[in-house]
């Protein structure tokens, strides 16, 4: 497994996709990332399997995943390492020799790493995943975070690869019609996970905050990011 620094502006300039789970990814076609640039989270790889690559920190999905299609694991996926809350020996059982994988540290925010302090320093962590962006742009560092998304640490990988745009589909982060993700991804979470309601308001509010202070650290290096919240968003076209 190699450092996520190998990625640096590896698609400098390119468009890239990042790809979430949400149930507008129900409205997408199957041959949407055919000719794209993309990184499925988590369970977008049941809609999407041949994306350029995948991005994982929950064991639960990838052990379900690769059962599934023990193929995933021989392509080029991005790991938050450790997985989250597992060891880093777990994890290698888990993953194998991945050798066409790529690896960061994730910690939460705020700086402390504390998570569920993130409401008491709400205003510092945002100031901080701000920060984060042109230390991705720059690739000097690889430990980055977020709060209770995938998105974010995704984001900054993304970032780090030199994209420009970067589009954002299927993370509206927020139930749709009491759903959290498309039909098929949704059937299996139900459950993977005993029917367990993870996107809450309080979440919601702050997973919503800390994805619009990372792209207002873009907009500040010039980095365009469209943060699409259906399919039939204008700037699709």
């Amino acid at each position: 497994m190699k450092s996520i620094i190998e990625l640096h502006n590896k698609h400098k300039n390119q468009p890239v996709w990042i790809i979430g789970s949400d149930p507008s990814l129900d409205d997408y076609p199957d041959n949407f990332l055919d000719d794209k640039i993309g990184i499925t989270l988590h369970l977008a790889y049941l809609k999407y399997p041949n994306a350029t690559y995948r991005y994982f920190n929950e064991s639960d999905r990838l052990k379900y995943l690769s059962n599934k299609d023990p193929s995933i694991l021989e392509k080029s996926n991005i790991y938050a390492w450790p997985l989250f809350r597992k060891t880093e020996e777990f994890s290698k059982q888990l993953v194998g020799d991945a050798f066409n994988s790529y690896y960061l540290s994730l910690k939460p925010y705020p700086p402390t790493g504390i998570a569920r302090k993130w409401v008491e320093h709400n205003d510092e962590a945002c100031k901080c995943m701000k920060e984060r962006v042109k230390e991705a742009r720059d690739a000097t560092r690889t430990t980055f975070g977020g709060y209770a998304t995938c998105l974010h640490a995704c984001l900054y990988v993304v970032i780090m690869m030199g994209a420009n745009p970067i589009n954002i589909i299927g993370c509206k982060l927020e139930r749709i019609n009491n759903k959290e993700h498309f039909e098929v991804a949704n059937e299996m979470d139900k459950t993977m996970r005993n029917n367990m309601h993870y996107l809450s308001e309080k979440t919601t509010t702050l997973m919503q905050k800390g994805t619009q202070a990372i792209i207002d650290g873009c907009t500040e290096l010039n980095i365009k990011v469209n943060w699409l919240k259906k399919y039939d968003d204008k700037r699709l076209t």
